[in-house]
């Protein structure tokens, strides 16, 4: 079924005003395809295990999780999905103290809703749960004559009872992987989720999102200004007013937030990394020299946008050098870099730096406009041209 354009807009709308943690997309397809969930108990109580081991270690003294009863009973639950519904596969799953991730596959012809499989998972947990509070949930009552099960005294979200609490939070977060790498990502994420609590434990400093940094050189104004010299948009006035508005929506009026040590941005030798179309044939020249001033003391600075900015990224990270990466979004509360950024920010070696409100969206396409102000950002930050490169330091 095709939807129109004010049906998908009405759908949008009210996608919007609903909770981060509750928003579904209307045009994905539920039934099938690779899903990696991620549950929170209530008041993140830590009830579900304990990390165990230590970074590093091997063997006995690996990190690992220790499940309690109540988190045997979660991946109990897990693994009978598959007996309820045949065309479900489970994936590899960890339950941390207050959390639970896994990763589902929902196999071609399969009928089922993946909100109605996850809200029959969580509440299987829920009687777990029950079980170890010493709530009697399968005792039958007496209705119309017949005994039967106490199950209707949920609601459709199991969220509240008559006869209890439920184990997780309304709601559920959902990330579709449809790719073989994207599912094997998926799968190194949840066999690291013990390494990396642990890792946050010894260096939580490092993971504190610093809110609303002040600076003299950074507002509104010089953002708007960087949209406003951009070649383009001198010569499409309607088109710069427009970019404008767009960036003045998205600003963060009260200040930069970032996430890492702040003796990086504190740093005397900072540099900014740009690459323009224009010396795309000298990428070569840029690269050795970005790298070289990193291994020489100098923190680079950059939006990371374009590919050969990612690739010079990615040579940066595997030399362990330092780095301030400027993100096309704001910090959610509960943010955590994520794949080699989240050893990088724990190594003290990178930080991660926003000018915009967080702001809760599937599409990930980074405007023009956007950019602009990033790159901007970045010669603020280091008050160096982006094309130092082409000369000796």
């Amino acid at each position: 079924m095709k939807y129109t354009a004010e049906q998908i807009a009405m759908m949008r709308m009210k996608d919007a005003q609903m909770k981060d943690a509750l928003k579904r997309d209307p045009l994905i397809n539920y039934t099938e395809g690779y899903f990696f969930l991620t549950l929170n108990t209530r008041g993140e109580a830590p009830i579900l295990s304990r990390v165990a081991g230590r970074v590093g270690g091997t063997g006995a003294d690996a990190p690992h999780c220790e499940y309690t009863a109540l988190g045997k009973g979660v991946i109990e639950s897990w693994k009978k999905m598959p007996l309820v519904c045949p065309t479900v596969r489970i994936g590899p799953c960890e339950v941390m103290p207050e959390h639970f991730h896994g990763l589902l596959h929902l196999l071609p012809g399969n009928k089922r809703h993946l909100g109605t499989l996850v809200s029959g998972f969580m509440a299987g947990c829920t009687h777990h749960y029950w079980d170890s509070l010493g709530i009697d949930w399968r005792t039958p009552c007496m209705k119309d004559g017949v005994y039967t099960p106490r199950m209707h005294s949920r609601d459709r979200h199991h969220t509240r009872s008559y006869l209890g609490p439920a184990l997780f939070v309304r709601g559920y977060n959902d990330v579709e992987a449809l790719t073989a790498e994207e599912v094997r990502v998926k799968m190194e994420y949840i066999a690291k989720q013990a390494e990396k609590r642990l890792i946050q434990g010894d260096r939580h400093q490092c993971f504190i999102i610093r809110r609303n940094m002040k600076t003299a050189a950074w507002n509104l104004e010089v953002a708007k200004r960087a949209v406003a010299d951009d070649r383009f948009y001198k010569s499409h006035g309607a088109k710069c007013d427009e970019a404008c508005h767009a960036v003045v929506a998205r600003f963060n009026i009260q200040g930069l937030d970032y996430i890492g040590d702040r003796r990086l941005l504190a740093c005397e030798k900072k540099l900014p990394l740009i690459c323009h179309r224009a010396d795309m044939p000298f990428f070569n020249q840029q690269l050795e020299a970005v790298v070289n001033a990193a291994r020489n003391g100098w923190v680079i600075v950059s939006a990371f946008i374009s590919k050969a900015e990612r690739e010079i990224r990615r040579q940066l990270l595997i030399e362990q050098l330092p780095v301030i990466e400027i993100v096309d979004n704001g910090f959610a509360d509960r943010y955590r870099p994520t794949g080699k950024s989240f050893y990088a920010t724990a190594e003290k070696r990178l930080v991660q730096i926003s000018c915009w409100n967080y702001q809760y969206t599937r599409d990930a396409a980074v405007s023009r406009e956007m950019c602009l102000v990033m790159n901007e950002l970045a010669r603020v930050i280091t008050q160096k041209p982006d094309d130092w490169w082409k000369r000796p330091l």
